[in-house]
């Protein structure tokens, strides 16, 4: 289809007041886009700055349900910046933003944003019912390199309304995340990697509708997303331990057989906030810790909820302080297994052999709950947050630990399995960033384990159980803490 009246748009944006500019394409122009369809639209700034939208306030409210007052998540305000920067990271101009919509012969709408040098998001102070969780968070010089884009798909489905959200960076792309606790800065940088073979990295997400709630369904992944660089900074920006930081952390190549999650209105009479159910049975093909040179490598990480595990979540005031209570049921038969355990140099080459698989299989919560609970602190500022964790009653697993391969080949595996039950497990703590590193405070915790059937053998020569270890009123002294800093 030849568009004889198609227009580009420029949109600029100065302070909070929009400009449009509408310019025909002369017939010189027409002939680049003959046997085309679709429209372009091209958005700029005139903000010196690069500012492309900002905001106030923005506030998620709840019911009022307990008389003081609405319980709420409010972000202090948002800026969004298109800008063109150096290859150092430097603004040197303001960017423009390409953004292609168009329909397939499959009958699918896609609305793609690409052409775009870098972006930056910057939240205002972060607070739950008006106590602050974090001061600011910052996702930071986001560079799209090459033919990198982002992609919404309004999918033509035959089962209803359904659209794809996609990310796709070239390598060489990624953003620096940052956030503001107490006076301190917690970064790190994003990488995307392509799989090898290929040119780009891609993710996709899938939203769907119903009567009375939204999933969202995970769909392809391919190539590796590396968090590097995780240091804390101070008020200057600089990094409080000198050159060391906390190392990379990352994962390769997810393979999918069923993922997704629902959100609905909660149903539980009384209570507000959202439900849904969590399924999932998906592998990573590798995730990793790396520290210099060095890279600890998880392979063939598999989680399997094996059927539909249910959540509730919802706001909370205890008087004192404000905060988001989870409550995780249904859970009967969860798997996460690693299936090796392996060292290598930091780019993942001269990987040693495996250290051994590790399983936690058929964990069950007998019919009970995990409860968890993040609250903000009481006090002035944001002083970082507190953590509840309750699981009554019982929860079992059964735990394997594989030993490196048989010597001949058919035997089976050395390993050593057992059966894990915890009753009553409880543990409250607080988590801060302290110019120290991060400061883990134990206000309790507490739990009786049985450790049943411990098994040591190959799986043919077993001596019935090795026998059975239990550990009544497991706890840790209030007061006690964990500190975590680079090494130095």
């Amino acid at each position: 289809m030849i568009l004889r009246n198609l227009v580009t748009f420029s949109f600029a944006v100065a302070g909070s007041t929009p400009l449009m500019a509408m310019q025909p394409l002369g017939d010189e122009s027409m002939a680049a886009v003959s046997g085309q369809s679709g429209i372009t639209i091209e958005m700029t700034t005139q903000n010196p700055d690069g500012d492309f939208l900002t905001t106030g306030a923005i506030r998620f409210t709840e019911n009022d349900k307990d008389g003081k007052g609405q319980d709420y998540l409010e972000i202090g305000s948002l800026k969004l910046r298109t800008i063109e920067t150096d290859g150092a990271g430097n603004m040197i101009g303001v960017d423009t933003i390409r953004t292609d919509i168009d329909v397939d012969s499959g009958g699918n709408v896609s609305i793609r944003s690409s052409d775009i040098n870098t972006l930056e998001l910057e939240l205002g102070e972060i607070s739950l019912s008006g106590r602050t969780l974090f001061g600011a968070m910052r996702f930071s010089v986001w560079k799209f390199v090459g033919n990198s884009y982002l992609e919404t798909v309004l999918l033509n489905d035959v089962s209803g309304s359904k659209v794809a959200f996609r990310t796709v960076m070239e390598a060489g792309s990624g953003l620096t995340y940052q956030f503001d606790e107490d006076g301190l800065t917690f970064s790190s940088d994003v990488v995307f990697l392509p799989a090898a073979g290929q040119s780009e990295f891609r993710s996709e997400l899938f939203l769907t509708g119903d009567n009375d709630k939204l999933k969202l369904e995970l769909g392809e992944t391919s190539g590796s997303f590396e968090i590097k660089n995780i240091s804390l900074l101070d008020p200057a920006g600089n990094n409080i331990f000198g050159t060391n930081n906390f190392g990379d952390v990352g994962y390769a190549d997810i393979s999918i057989n069923e993922g997704y999650i629902t959100i609905a209105a909660n149903s539980t009479p009384g209570v507000d906030g959202i439900e849904g159910v969590i399924n999932t049975d998906l592998n990573v093909g590798s995730a990793f810790y790396r520290t210099g040179n060095q890279r600890l490598n998880l392979r063939n990480v598999q989680l399997r909820t094996n059927g539909e595990i249910h959540y509730q979540t919802d706001f909370t005031d205890n008087g004192y302080s404000t905060g988001l209570d989870t409550t995780i049921s249904g859970v009967s038969d969860l798997d996460l297994i690693i299936g090796a355990l392996t060292l290598s140099s930091g780019d993942g080459s001269n990987e040693s052999l495996s250290m051994g698989s590790y399983a936690i299989e058929n964990l069950n919560l007998n019919g009970g709950s995990i409860e968890q609970q993040i609250y903000t602190l009481p006090g002035a500022g944001a002083q970082g947050m507190q953590m509840d964790l309750t699981i009554a009653g019982t929860t079992s697993f059964d735990l394997t630990i594989k030993d490196d391969p048989a010597v001949n080949n058919g035997d089976p595996d050395p390993m050593l399995t057992a059966e894990v039950v915890l009753n009553n497990v409880s543990v409250s703590q607080t988590i801060d960033q302290t110019s120290k590193g991060l400061h883990i405070g134990i206000l309790s915790q507490s739990m009786d384990a049985n450790i049943n059937a411990i098994r040591v053998g190959d799986g043919l020569i077993q001596q019935g159980q090795s026998g059975r270890l239990v550990m009544n009123n497991l706890s840790l002294q209030p007061g006690s803490y964990f500190r975590i800093e680079p090494l130095q």
